[in-house]
């Protein structure tokens, strides 16, 4: 449906399910990092080891749940060409750069900024995977 027939389309959700491929390489990446250094403090019991611990476990847990859990439950919904639909007028574009993310209508929405820039004040129609929210597709309204 949206995601065959249009060659951009097609081409964000490269960009979206390379995103999520490289956050899950990240999370692996942390989660042996936080192992050794739980390896380290076996070992040798210093304090540092054990201060790393405590702040690498918490904020790698909440960068996953936060940011690359509701990717990866969106993959079903990418694969099923299931997206929501919503029109609104975008109220705050936010600069180029992680996590690509404007303000439509009060709610936040993710985008490719290499095939769509939003523009303050300006009605889109946008189509959307509903749990990241992440935006497939768009269509300028007046």
């Amino acid at each position: 449906m949206y995601f065959q027939n249009q060659k951009g389309v097609v081409w964000v959700m490269n960009y979206f399910y390379g995103t999520v491929f490289i956050e899950i390489i990240f999370v692996f990446f942390c989660i042996y990092k936080i192992i050794t250094v739980l390896k380290l403090f076996q070992k040798e019991r210093k304090k540092i080891y054990l201060i790393l611990i405590i702040i690498l476990v918490p904020l790698v847990g909440s960068l996953f749940y936060n940011i690359t859990l509701p990717k990866i439950k969106d993959i079903k919904y990418a694969l099923n060409e299931k997206l929501l639909v919503y029109e609104g007028t975008v109220q705050k574009t936010y600069m180029t750069g992680w996590p690509n993310s404007f303000i439509l209508d009060g709610k936040k929405y993710q985008y490719n900024p290499w095939k769509f820039k939003p523009i303050e004040k300006n009605r889109y129609k946008l189509y959307y995977l509903p749990t990241s929210k992440f935006v497939v597709r768009y269509e300028k309204t007046q």
